[in-house]
């Protein structure tokens, strides 16, 4: 949380301070149901906040599957992101995949963006992009980032038509869209009238398939000025 906070600072000080009349706090709560196959393992939530040009971006994963009585595998994912204008600006991630822990950081710095990862720093040069489902327009770009192992993955996103979602005991008319590249095989769904993310499957390489559900197909949203300099 405190780097997120010192880039945010960063940013605001770099990129100009939000002009009064857009100082409003717009957010957005999405809690997801996760499903191996048919059998639920867990949730997935995100917490978007926007305040004017700036986007903060919270998630959290937690994972359990279990054999008979026993742990077979176990996820935990923290993540928190900072974009502008369409471009990730801050990243910070924490992972414990089965045991093997990931850290992921980065913020924007002139028309680099700085990584630090386990192996190391490196710099990408341009806009750079996350796996954003929470947003399909940020979805449509040749590279995107992984914010687990800070690689940059190649992926192609097609439309795939329309469909029926199931959420709960209601039948959704959704748009689906498919992204794709090495070792990435995943359909996502959004609401067909007003483009919420409701969605996705992700075939795995053991052949299994991941299942994100929304909770309730509709967001939790709040507005609220945001607090003066002064107060």
């Amino acid at each position: 949380m405190l780097r997120l906070v010192i880039a945010l600072l960063f940013t605001m000080t770099t990129l100009g301070r939000v002009d009064a009349a857009e100082k409003h706090l717009f957010e957005q709560r999405l809690l997801f149901d996760v499903f191996l196959g048919e059998d639920k393992i867990g949730s997935h939530s995100f917490r978007l906040t926007r305040t004017g040009p700036l986007q903060t971006v919270v998630s959290e994963a937690d994972f359990e599957v279990k054999l008979l009585m026993f742990t077979a595998f176990r996820y935990v994912h923290a993540s928190e992101e900072l974009w502008r204008d369409g471009c990730l600006r801050a990243i910070d991630t924490r992972t414990d995949s089965n045991g093997d822990a990931y850290a992921v950081q980065g913020r924007s710095n002139s028309d680099e963006f700085v990584l630090t990862t386990g192996e190391g720093e490196r710099r990408i040069e341009g806009c750079v992009r996350s796996f954003a489902y929470w947003d399909r327009s940020l979805l449509m770009k040749d590279t995107l980032l992984n914010a687990q192992t800070g690689q940059s993955e190649s992926v192609k996103l097609e439309r795939l038509g329309p469909g029926q979602l199931a959420i709960g005991n209601a039948e959704v008319p959704v748009e689906r869209l498919a992204l794709t590249g090495d070792n990435i095989n995943i359909t996502l769904y959004y609401d067909a009238a007003v483009g919420e993310w409701l969605g996705l499957e992700s075939r795995l390489e053991n052949g299994r398939v991941l299942i994100y559900r929304r909770a309730s197909p509709w967001p939790i949203v709040t507005a609220q000025s945001a607090p003066s300099p002064q107060d």
